[in-house]
Formats: C-alpha cells, sequence, structure tokens
C-alpha cells in the first residue's frame, strides 16, 4: 500500500465512532505525513480531510505535553501546513467536553450553529492551576511525572492568538485572573524561537484588545497595559529569549495587580511606577525584598522574592541574573541568619537544589562559590532542624556528583581535579557524620531514610573515578 492510501486509510479510521486512541498509531501517522513533505500531489489529497476525523482528534485531545497529545498536535499541525482549513472549527475546542460542540457542527452547519464565545473557551476549557503550573515548569526538561500536569504552550499560544482577533468578545480581566497573561510572559523564556515569536504576537495582540473601545472597564486596566508596555520596552531585539527569573516576575505581578490587598502589593507596585526602563539583567528588587524593612510585612516581602527566584531558577540563563546582583553569596550569607525564619531558609534551600541540577551551575558553585565547604560548615549548626541538615545533604550529594561528572568530561584539569577531589573527601567526612547521627535515630523514620539515601550518594560519589577520561586526553 502506498503512502497515500496509508494515510487516507489512517485519518477514515480516526473518524470512525468506535476510534480509540492508540500511540503507536499516532506516532505512525506523524512519520507519514512527515515523509510527503514533498509530495504534493499526495497533500492535496491529505487537506481535503473530513470534518468527523479532526473532531475525533480534536475530543481525544488534552492539550498536555504527554506522548499522545504530542502526536495529535504533530498531526494537526502537519495538516494545517499542508494546507487543511481550520477556520470553521474556530475556537479549537479540546477535550471530551468538545464532543458536542463539534457535533452539533456537523449537524447544523455553519449558518447555524453557535461558535463558544473566548470566554466560554478558556473556562470552560483550560484549568487556572494547569495554567499556573505551565508557567511556572514549562521551560523545564519533560518527565514523565510532569508531562500530563503542563499543557502544550505551543497550542495553547496558538489557541490565545485565535481568539485576540479584533473586536473579540474576550473579557480582559477574565484572560488575567485565569493566568493566560502570565502565561504569555513565561514563554518568552522558552528556547523555542517560534513559541517566543508567538508569545509577543499576543502580547501585542492583548494590547491592542485592551486599547478597543468597549463596554468592559475594570479598575486595573491601566496598570495591565503599563506592565505589558514595560516589559516590551525593556529589550533592544525583536524576539529576545528573557530570564525565567523576568518572565516569573511579570507573571506573578499580572496576578498581584489584581489582588490590591496583598501584603506586597505596595512594594512591587512602587517599584514599577518610579521605573519607566526595567533592567532584564537583575533580579527586580532583590536587595529591597530580601532585606525589606518594612515594620509588617517584611516576611512576605522576603518570602515573595524567595519564591521568584526558587521558582525561576531553571536555566543557566537565571543564575547569571541572579549572580548580578551577587545573589548566591547573599542567600548563603543570610541562611544562617537570626532574621531568616524558617519557610525562607527553606526557600534557599529549593533555590541550591534547583541550581546544583545544572552541570554548568554546579561547577562554578563548586569552584568559585565554594558551596560544598560551605554545606560543610553550616551543616553542624544546632539552628537548623534534621528535615534541614538532609536537605543541605541532598543539595551536596548533587553538587559533588555534577563537579565529579565535570572533571571527567572534556574541560576537566589534572590540578584542579585534584583540588575538587581533596576537598570533596573533606567536607564529605563532616557531612556524613552529621549525617550517621541522624540515620541512628529511629524517632524520625522518613529523615532517618533520607540520611541514609544521602550517605549512599555520597560514598558513592567518593570512591568513583575523578581524573578525566583517557579519550580526552588523547585528543590533545
Amino acid at each position: 500500500m502506498g503512502t497515500k492510501k496509508k494515510i487516507l486509510a489512517k485519518l477514515a479510521k480516526f473518524g470512525e465512532v468506535d476510534w480509540t486512541p492508540n500511540e503507536e498509531e499516532l506516532a505512525e501517522l506523524v512519520e507519514l505525513l512527515n515523509d510527503i513533505k514533498d509530495d504534493i500531489s499526495t497533500q492535496e489529497k491529505v487537506r481535503d480531510v473530513d470534518l468527523k476525523v479532526l473532531a475525533s482528534l480534536l475530543t481525544v485531545y488534552r492539550a498536555t505535553c504527554c506522548e499522545l497529545d504530542m502526536s495529535i498536535f504533530a498531526i494537526l499541525q502537519s495538516l494545517e501546513k499542508y494546507g487543511t482549513d481550520f477556520s470553521d472549527l474556530q475556537p479549537l475546542v479540546f477535550g471530551e467536553e468538545a464532543r458536542k460542540n463539534y457535533e452539533n457542527l456537523r449537524k447544523m452547519g455553519l449558518d447555524l450553529h453557535v461558535r463558544i464565545t473566548p470566554d466560554d473557551a478558556i473556562k470552560t476549557f483550560f484549568d487556572a492551576a494547569t495554567l499556573w503550573n505551565t508557567t511556572k515548569y514549562h521551560v523545564r526538561p519533560l518527565t514523565e511525572e510532569n508531562s500530563e500536569k503542563i499543557y502544550d504552550v505551543r497550542f495553547v499560544l496558538r489557541f490565545f492568538n485565535s481568539i485576540l482577533h479584533p473586536a473579540s468578545s474576550l473579557t480582559s480581566k477574565l484572560f488575567v485572573e485565569h493566568n493566560c497573561l502570565a502565561l504569555l510572559f513565561s514563554c518568552t523564556s522558552s528556547s523555542d524561537s517560534s513559541v517566543r515569536t508567538l508569545a509577543f504576537a499576543c502580547l501585542q495582540k492583548f494590547v491592542n484588545h485592551l486599547q478597543e473601545l468597549n463596554t468592559e472597564i475594570f479598575a486595573e486596566k491601566a496598570l495591565i497595559l503599563y506592565l505589558i508596555r514595560i516589559f516590551k520596552h525593556g529589550f533592544d531585539s525583536s524576539v529576545p529569549r528573557v530570564s525565567s527569573i523576568i518572565t516569573h516576575f511579570f507573571a506573578r505581578v499580572s496576578k498581584l495587580m489584581l489582588n490590591p490587598s496583598s501584603d506586597v502589593y505596595p512594594q512591587i507596585m512602587a517599584f514599577l511606577c518610579m521605573k519607566p526602563i526595567f533592567d532584564i539583567q537583575n533580579v527586580p528588587e532583590f536587595y529591597k525584598l530580601l532585606f525589606s524593612s518594612s515594620p509588617e510585612h517584611h516576611n512576605e516581602e522576603r518570602e515573595w522574592v524567595l519564591t521568584l527566584i526558587s521558582e525561576a531558577m531553571l536555566e543557566p540563563i537565571d543564575y547569571q541574573v541572579l549572580q548580578n546582583r551577587a545573589g548566591i553569596k547573599l542567600l548563603l550569607s543570610s541562611f544562617s541568619s537570626v532574621w531568616l525564619e524558617r519557610k525562607s531558609r527553606s526557600l534557599i534551600l529549593r533555590t541550591l537544589q534547583n541550581a546544583v541540577q545544572m552541570p554548568s551551575v554546579a561547577h562554578d558553585l563548586f569552584t568559585r562559590e565554594g558551596l560544598h565547604m560551605w554545606i560543610a560548615s553550616i551543616i553542624h549548626s544546632g539552628r537548623f532542624n534534621r528535615w534541614e541538615k538532609n536537605y543541605l545533604a541532598q543539595v551536596f550529594c548533587s553538587l559533588l556528583e555534577n563537579e565529579r561528572k565535570y572533571q571527567r568530561g572534556e574541560k576537566g584539569k589534572e590540578q584542579a581535579c585534584k583540588a575538587a577531589t581533596s576537598a570533596a573527601r573533606i567536607c564529605s567526612k563532616k557531612i556524613l557524620s552529621i549525617l550517621e547521627n541522624i540515620s541512628k535515630d529511629p524517632q524520625f523514620a522518613g529523615e532517618q531514610q533520607k540520611a541514609v539515601i544521602s550517605i549512599e550518594k555520597i560514598e558513592k560519589a567518593i570512591g568513583k573515578k575523578w581524573k578525566r577520561k583517557k579519550k580526552f586526553n588523547s585528543e590533545e
């Protein structure tokens, strides 16, 4: 059977009433569609796919990043590329809730069918919590755990682009409340230039929508408009890749603007109103919020900025933005201070844990910041509980393993390797002594188990080879 017949047969099968989605079957169709990228005659046959087939694909689609949904998106994208017209289906709602909408479209036709409004589409088919999770985590590498918990931003941005047309009935406040604007800000941190381009385009469309003459009036409208403009005016290039720390800041502020009762609202609003030009190379208001002088809300302001940093520490570019203000040194020096509460310390630990997961950042923390020595010295303090000491040990384990891999790699140097190995062994002895005490205490079984796991990881890392691999020596 030829490629054209195979594709048409599979598409016809998708339109059957009893069809159930199959990952292998969908992946095979994706490959077949990719194979006809230069076959014009086959593309012409494929583009006229039946509405029933498209509706069937969209009703099993959930817009997440799992393999099944990614395959369906790839199929829809290929069909669009080959000329399939999706305008009759707009807005492209999805999931089981969309089945009735597409059935009515087939029965009544375009003239009698009532399209779903943008507001209903957002409220019905997009979960606000999932949109917020996507805002925070879509830049991270996909795992089996999070693939079904975040939306595929490629589809979501296309959906937003379709409803942000001139004279759209979309309620601007709902768009902000439902975390849609926050996601647009976050998508400008994507490594995919097409995603960033679409995100900036949607931001401009939303600006145009806010400026349209309509009956919608809400108090924060001017502030939202100002926020988007100050964001866009901070860049020299048209589609830059922005640090997640910056985009997460704007995403959080977009939500904060609708909540003037928040304890951090006055400080953040004062910052935005005083600075017409935004510095995208530094953590916004890092010093003021970390060392807050507010007599009433100093803890809330400190936790706000630490939460921002801990959740946005996703890539080396984010680490660099933090380091532009000597951020790591400040966090380490603040950790053992008496004015820092337990929640703030946990946020600093989370920041360090996210940072040491990145090999290049872990090496910098090991060699330039001496994070391993800091952990070895601080873990003996009686001010910290078992949970914090175990967390410090987990950070040390990740740091140790990534530094070992660096020394084993192409950039490893003999003298640096000797110094790193010696420092790792000295620090490990001190940390292991604390972990052994925790592991012998049966009163806290959970922390005891964590300590045992950390001990095994440290001993394993120390016992492995640290010297540069021979294959890299032969290349010099």
